[in-house]
């Protein structure tokens, strides 16, 4: 048994190893002196976060990316809220297939959902910030239906009926019963659908035009003609740094003993 928990111990410390490599090989080459990127790096600086903070094209994107994240991810959260909440109540084909519709995307390859989205919103004369937005809460939206699926169905029910057996109308069995004891679901649903919008970058060089350009396709675009500069590199480990504090967040505050006991 003890020889078995050390090759479990063993393969999951060269799992983690193995996911992390990159993401700390990026933020360390962001701390060489050099004026390329090198792993490890040549001596510590900060310079190339200054110059980073110094790109204003860069600052612009990050604000646009930040901005439409959360635009993106509020506006998922407010409908995965009501398609999860129908469907829990009643069991009615529609909302099912509704469902059913919003978790499709998760499945497809992100290539391939922007390439529709671009063609479905070129028939509809759809650009620019609308269609950005659009597309990124079709990609948002299967995680946060999830996590207020989750909240929804370990609600227990006749919470509610004994609000409105005590005259409570629905808009205050809604706001004081039901929003409160699946607050934690609809926060996290919120973190992981800001997540996928901020770092979505197939979509958005789909759907991307001159005066909406995401964090991501900036650095995308940037690597064509200066791949091994160290500013590029320092805005990389910022996104990371950035996800990083809003998985830590949402997770914890959905707390995985939730699921375990769904």
């Amino acid at each position: 048994m003890t020889g078995s928990r050390i090759l479990l111990g063993l393969y999951v410390t060269l799992i983690c190893v193995f996911i992390l490599a990159p993401i700390v090989s990026i933020t360390a080459g962001a701390l060489t002196e050099t004026a390329y990127v090198v792993f490890p790096p040549q001596g510590l600086t900060l310079k190339w976060y200054e110059a980073a903070l110094g790109q204003r094209q860069a600052i612009d994107a990050l604000k646009f990316s930040l901005i439409l994240a959360a635009t993106a991810a509020t506006i998922s959260t407010a409908v995965a809220f009501l398609i999860a909440n129908a469907s829990r109540r009643s069991n009615a084909p529609i909302y099912r297939v509704l469902r059913a519709l919003a978790i499709t995307p998760a499945m497809l390859p992100a290539v391939f959902l922007g390439l529709a989205l671009l063609v479905t919103y070129s028939q509809l004369h759809l650009r620019g910030m609308p269609a950005l937005l659009a597309g990124h809460v079709v990609l948002a939206m299967p995680f946060a239906i999830s996590m207020v699926a989750v909240g929804l169905n370990g609600l227990n029910p006749s919470l509610e009926a004994a609000a409105r057996s005590l005259g409570a109308p629905p808009r205050q069995v809604l706001l004081r019963i039901t929003l409160p004891l699946i607050g934690w679901s609809l926060l996290s649903g919120w973190g992981f659908a800001f997540m996928v919008s901020f770092g979505a970058l197939e979509v958005s060089l789909f759907l991307s035009s001159s005066t909406t350009v995401t964090l991501p396709v900036y650095i995308y675009s940037a690597l064509e003609w200066m791949p091994m500069d160290p500013t590029l590199t320092a805005i990389s480990s910022g996104v990371i740094l950035l996800t990083l504090v809003v998985l830590v967040v949402s997770a914890r505050v959905a707390r995985l003993d939730r699921f375990l006991k769904r």
